[in-house]
């Protein structure tokens, strides 16, 4: 049990590594250089977001199965018991990682219709929209995800 323990810990920490960790790279990095150098809209920069799309959701399922199994692994967790400040605490990191994951989509289909719109060659309006709320869209979930550390460490 000890070692299914330490597994489910350490696949769910290299998941949560692997998410956050391309949140930022792609909020504070690619995106304000693509900017910068206005090529946001440019093939290369397509490319690399779109290389991480599966690595997002990759990341979602593998924190969420490993998630639900540290939570039922824990002997304080109660179903649907929110008395003690460790549950309180675990069902606000859950909400997060819902609208974590929410954003994440939005994300991706933000990014979808940019990428569609590019292809096409459609006017310049909806790109710019789409690329502004596909940037919101990053910030927000770096955010989201600075308060589910937050979160994670009261858990402790």
């Amino acid at each position: 049990m000890d070692f299914m323990l330490w597994a489910t810990r350490s696949l769910h920490l290299f998941a949560v590594i692997v998410w956050i960790g391309g949140l930022m790279y792609q909020a504070v990095v690619t995106f304000p250089v693509a900017t910068a150098s206005h090529e946001q809209f440019a093939e290369h920069t397509r490319h690399h977001v779109r290389r991480f799309i599966p690595f997002i959701w990759m990341s979602v399922w593998t924190i969420l199965v490993t998630g639900v199994g540290l939570m039922l692994f824990n002997p304080r967790f109660v179903w649907f018991s929110f008395r003690d400040g460790w549950s309180i605490v675990l069902g606000a990191k859950q909400i997060v990682f819902v609208l974590m994951t929410l954003f994440s989509l939005g994300f991706v289909r933000m990014f979808s219709r940019l990428d569609d719109v590019l292809s096409r060659g459609g006017d310049s309006s909806a790109i710019i929209g789409y690329y502004e709320r596909m940037t919101q869209f990053a910030r927000i979930n770096v955010g989201l995800a600075l308060l589910a550390l937050l979160l994670a460490s009261a858990l402790r």
